[in-house]
Order: structure tokens, then C-alpha cells, then sequence
């Protein structure tokens, strides 16, 4: 129980260092192959109210890649194995599902909210908004 809870919180980790520094600090960089964060994720959302259908290839293929690499933990710590590869999961899908239905995360996930809505430069995540907390990036716009 205590490996899923370790790589449930370094998931989380891995999704606010990857979201804040890969895609926004390295994505602003004019020819980054992150820039695609930026200028179609960001954009297209801020102009439909949230909606984004969109899947990004870039960021697909990131996601196996993470949970390739993360299979040694898997001899290691099952259970570390799992939290961080449902925490992956978890990402995949909410974040297309959140895009999809703007109320729900409006109304549940507020962080991300805002994050598209209010500044790009706070509120990195996006299953759960703790490393936020952490490190000192997590701003409420409105009342949660």
C-alpha cells in the first residue's frame, strides 16, 4: 500500500515538472517540439470555453514512453508500479475528458480551470492539484 502511495505522489511529481517545465519553459522556445502545448493545447482552449478535442501524438507517445521506462519498478515495487502507471492512466484520460465537458471540470477540477482560463503560469495540475500546493503554484481564481 505504501509503494502505491509512493508512486501515486511521484506521478503526480512527474506531471507537474513535465507540464512546467517541458511544456510551458521549454515549449515557449520558438521550434521547441513542446511548443505545440502553447500554441494549439492553450490556444484552442482559451478561444472554445475550455473544449479541446484534439489529441496530441507528442503526448501520447510521452505517456507509453514514461510507463516503458517505469516497467523495471514493476520488479521492484508492484505496487510503486501501479500507482505511478494509474496516475498515468488517470491523466489520459481525464485530461480528454475534461476538455470534452468543461462543466464537470469547472465544477470538480477547478485547478485546471483556471490554469487554461485565468494563467497558464499557475495551477500545472492536472489529475490533482498537490505539487501545486508544494511548490507554491496553486492559485484559486473563484470559489472551489
Amino acid at each position: 500500500m505504501l509503494g502505491f502511495i509512493v508512486g501515486f505522489l511521484y506521478g503526480s511529481l512527474l506531471e507537474y515538472l513535465i507540464h512546467d517545465f517541458i511544456f510551458h519553459r521549454l515549449g515557449k522556445k520558438k521550434g521547441s517540439i513542446w511548443s505545440y502545448h502553447l500554441k494549439d493545447h492553450h490556444r484552442l482552449s482559451k478561444r472554445n470555453n475550455f473544449i479541446d478535442l484534439t489529441e496530441s501524438k507528442a503526448e501520447s507517445t510521452g505517456m507509453m514512453f514514461l510507463v516503458l521506462i517505469h516497467t523495471p519498478l514493476f520488479f521492484i515495487s508492484f505496487g510503486g508500479w501501479l500507482g505511478v502507471t494509474l496516475y498515468a492512466l488517470a491523466f489520459k484520460y481525464l485530461h480528454g475528458y475534461q476538455h470534452k465537458y468543461p462543466e464537470f471540470t469547472k465544477k470538480y477540477m477547478k485547478w485546471h480551470w483556471d490554469h487554461h482560463m485565468k494563467a497558464s503560469n499557475k495551477n500545472f495540475g492536472v489529475v490533482v492539484p498537490w505539487m501545486d500546493y508544494v511548490f507554491g503554484t496553486r492559485k484559486k481564481y473563484s470559489e472551489e
